[in-house]
């Protein structure tokens, strides 16, 4: 693994919010498919504690067993927002921290009641929940947490029944630290391999920006989100000016060039964590603005303007060459779905080229002809 690979399973301040959703949806959907397992095996196994306990524990523990049941079934039935991140953690936490209440309460009482090793289903729960995030695409500091917190519990109950550094139970420690190392690293390689199958399927390989399908899924999800908080959705469209007259002249080798650091310019100026930058085709370029009205979405795209005014491409046969863009912004109307924002954007991008290229063209609305950003608005 390379050190950037590395980086990127450490921590979630290398993902983008667009692969945080999508890895939201995984922590979602095997958060809830566990928690609807556990809601049906919990009471279910009230049936083994009334051939294993002594009556005068049955109705407790029974109680324990379909209180954790309902709050799994909670879980299960909770499917809104399930492309949202931090509602993924508590998901993943409300389970965790159900099963480890129900541990150390049942455990307790068995422990006092002279039951503790000699009843089925109960000293196994701690190795079952740390084997249970072995099926999550967690990243190691998030891991590092879990993992620490159930040891912890373990510890404060062994201590809580006065069997801290039996030999038993450094036994069951030294197993949970083991089970927690073997289930990391299957959670790590999951949300490695999901990175990779993300950026595959996301991704245009020339560039690295987003490509047209992502593009698209995601300007659909932002204008919903963007509309039910009230607020617009700008989009700018790009096209690379004279790009075929370029790709003649100097080669196609020397066109990918200018593609590429025409990619480095929009990632600089994307607002990290907000923005998406994406490839249309071929020299057509497109980036979603989420919350950001018609003045803001202006004054980036006059950035992206003069940054490509002021670069220089080197070909592969060292010539240093400029290159210029042609812009359309289009921002959402309540009525606008993802068509008509295009349509208006495309519009705009193609008024820009009729005028002379090397400029922003603004969109008002529907009805209005596009209008063009004047030199002293460049500045």
């Amino acid at each position: 693994m390379s050190f950037e690979a590395l980086l990127d399973v450490v921590w979630t301040g290398r993902h983008s919010r667009y692969f945080n959703q999508a890895r939201s949806h995984y922590l979602c959907r095997r958060a809830r498919t566990i928690a609807f397992l556990m809601m049906v095996l919990q009471p279910a196994w009230i049936l083994v504690d009334y051939l294993l306990l002594p009556a005068s524990l049955l109705e407790e523990v029974s109680i324990w067993r379909i209180a954790s049941g309902l709050i799994c079934a909670g879980l299960a039935l909770w499917a809104s927002c399930p492309y949202s991140l931090w509602r993924g953690y508590v998901r993943l936490l409300g389970l965790l921290v159900t099963l480890s209440c129900f541990h150390i309460f049942t455990s307790n009482m068995l422990v006092s009641a002279g039951q503790g090793g000699s009843v089925a289903g109960y000293h196994f729960f701690p190795f079952m929940i740390i084997c249970m995030l072995a099926v999550f695409p967690l990243t190691i500091l998030e891991l590092l947490l879990m993992v620490g917190g159930i040891i912890l519990l373990e510890l404060s109950l062994q201590a809580w029944q006065g069997m801290l550094w039996q030999i038993d139970s450094l036994n069951n420690l030294w197993l949970l630290a083991i089970l927690g190392v073997i289930s990391g690293w299957a959670a790590v390689n999951q949300l490695s391999m999901l990175l990779g199958l993300f950026r595959q399927a996301t991704r245009d390989p020339l560039t690295g920006l987003s490509n047209r399908r992502q593009s698209m899924e995601q300007l659909e999800t932002d204008m919903r989100t963007q509309r039910e908080m009230g607020r617009p959705v700008s989009v700018l469209m790009f096209d690379l000016d004279h790009f075929k007259q370029f790709n003649d002249q100097y080669g196609h080798a020397a066109g990918d060039i200018v593609l590429r650091d025409f990619g480095k310019i929009m990632r600089k100026h994307a607002r990290k964590h907000h923005d998406l930058s994406g490839r249309y085709g071929g020299e057509e370029f497109l980036m979603i603005l989420p919350g950001l009205a018609q003045p803001q979405a202006t004054e980036l795209a006059t950035k992206i303007l003069h940054s490509c005014r002021g670069a220089r491409a080197q070909t592969p046969t060292g010539e240093q060459i400029s290159f210029t863009t042609s812009i359309g912004l289009a921002t959402s109307t309540p009525e606008d779905d993802v068509a008509s924002l295009l349509k208006k954007a495309d519009d705009a991008l193609y008024q820009a080229k009729g005028n002379g290229r090397d400029q922003v063209q603004v969109a008002l609305s529907s009805q209005s002809e596009p209008k063009k950003v004047e030199a002293a608005e460049l500045i």
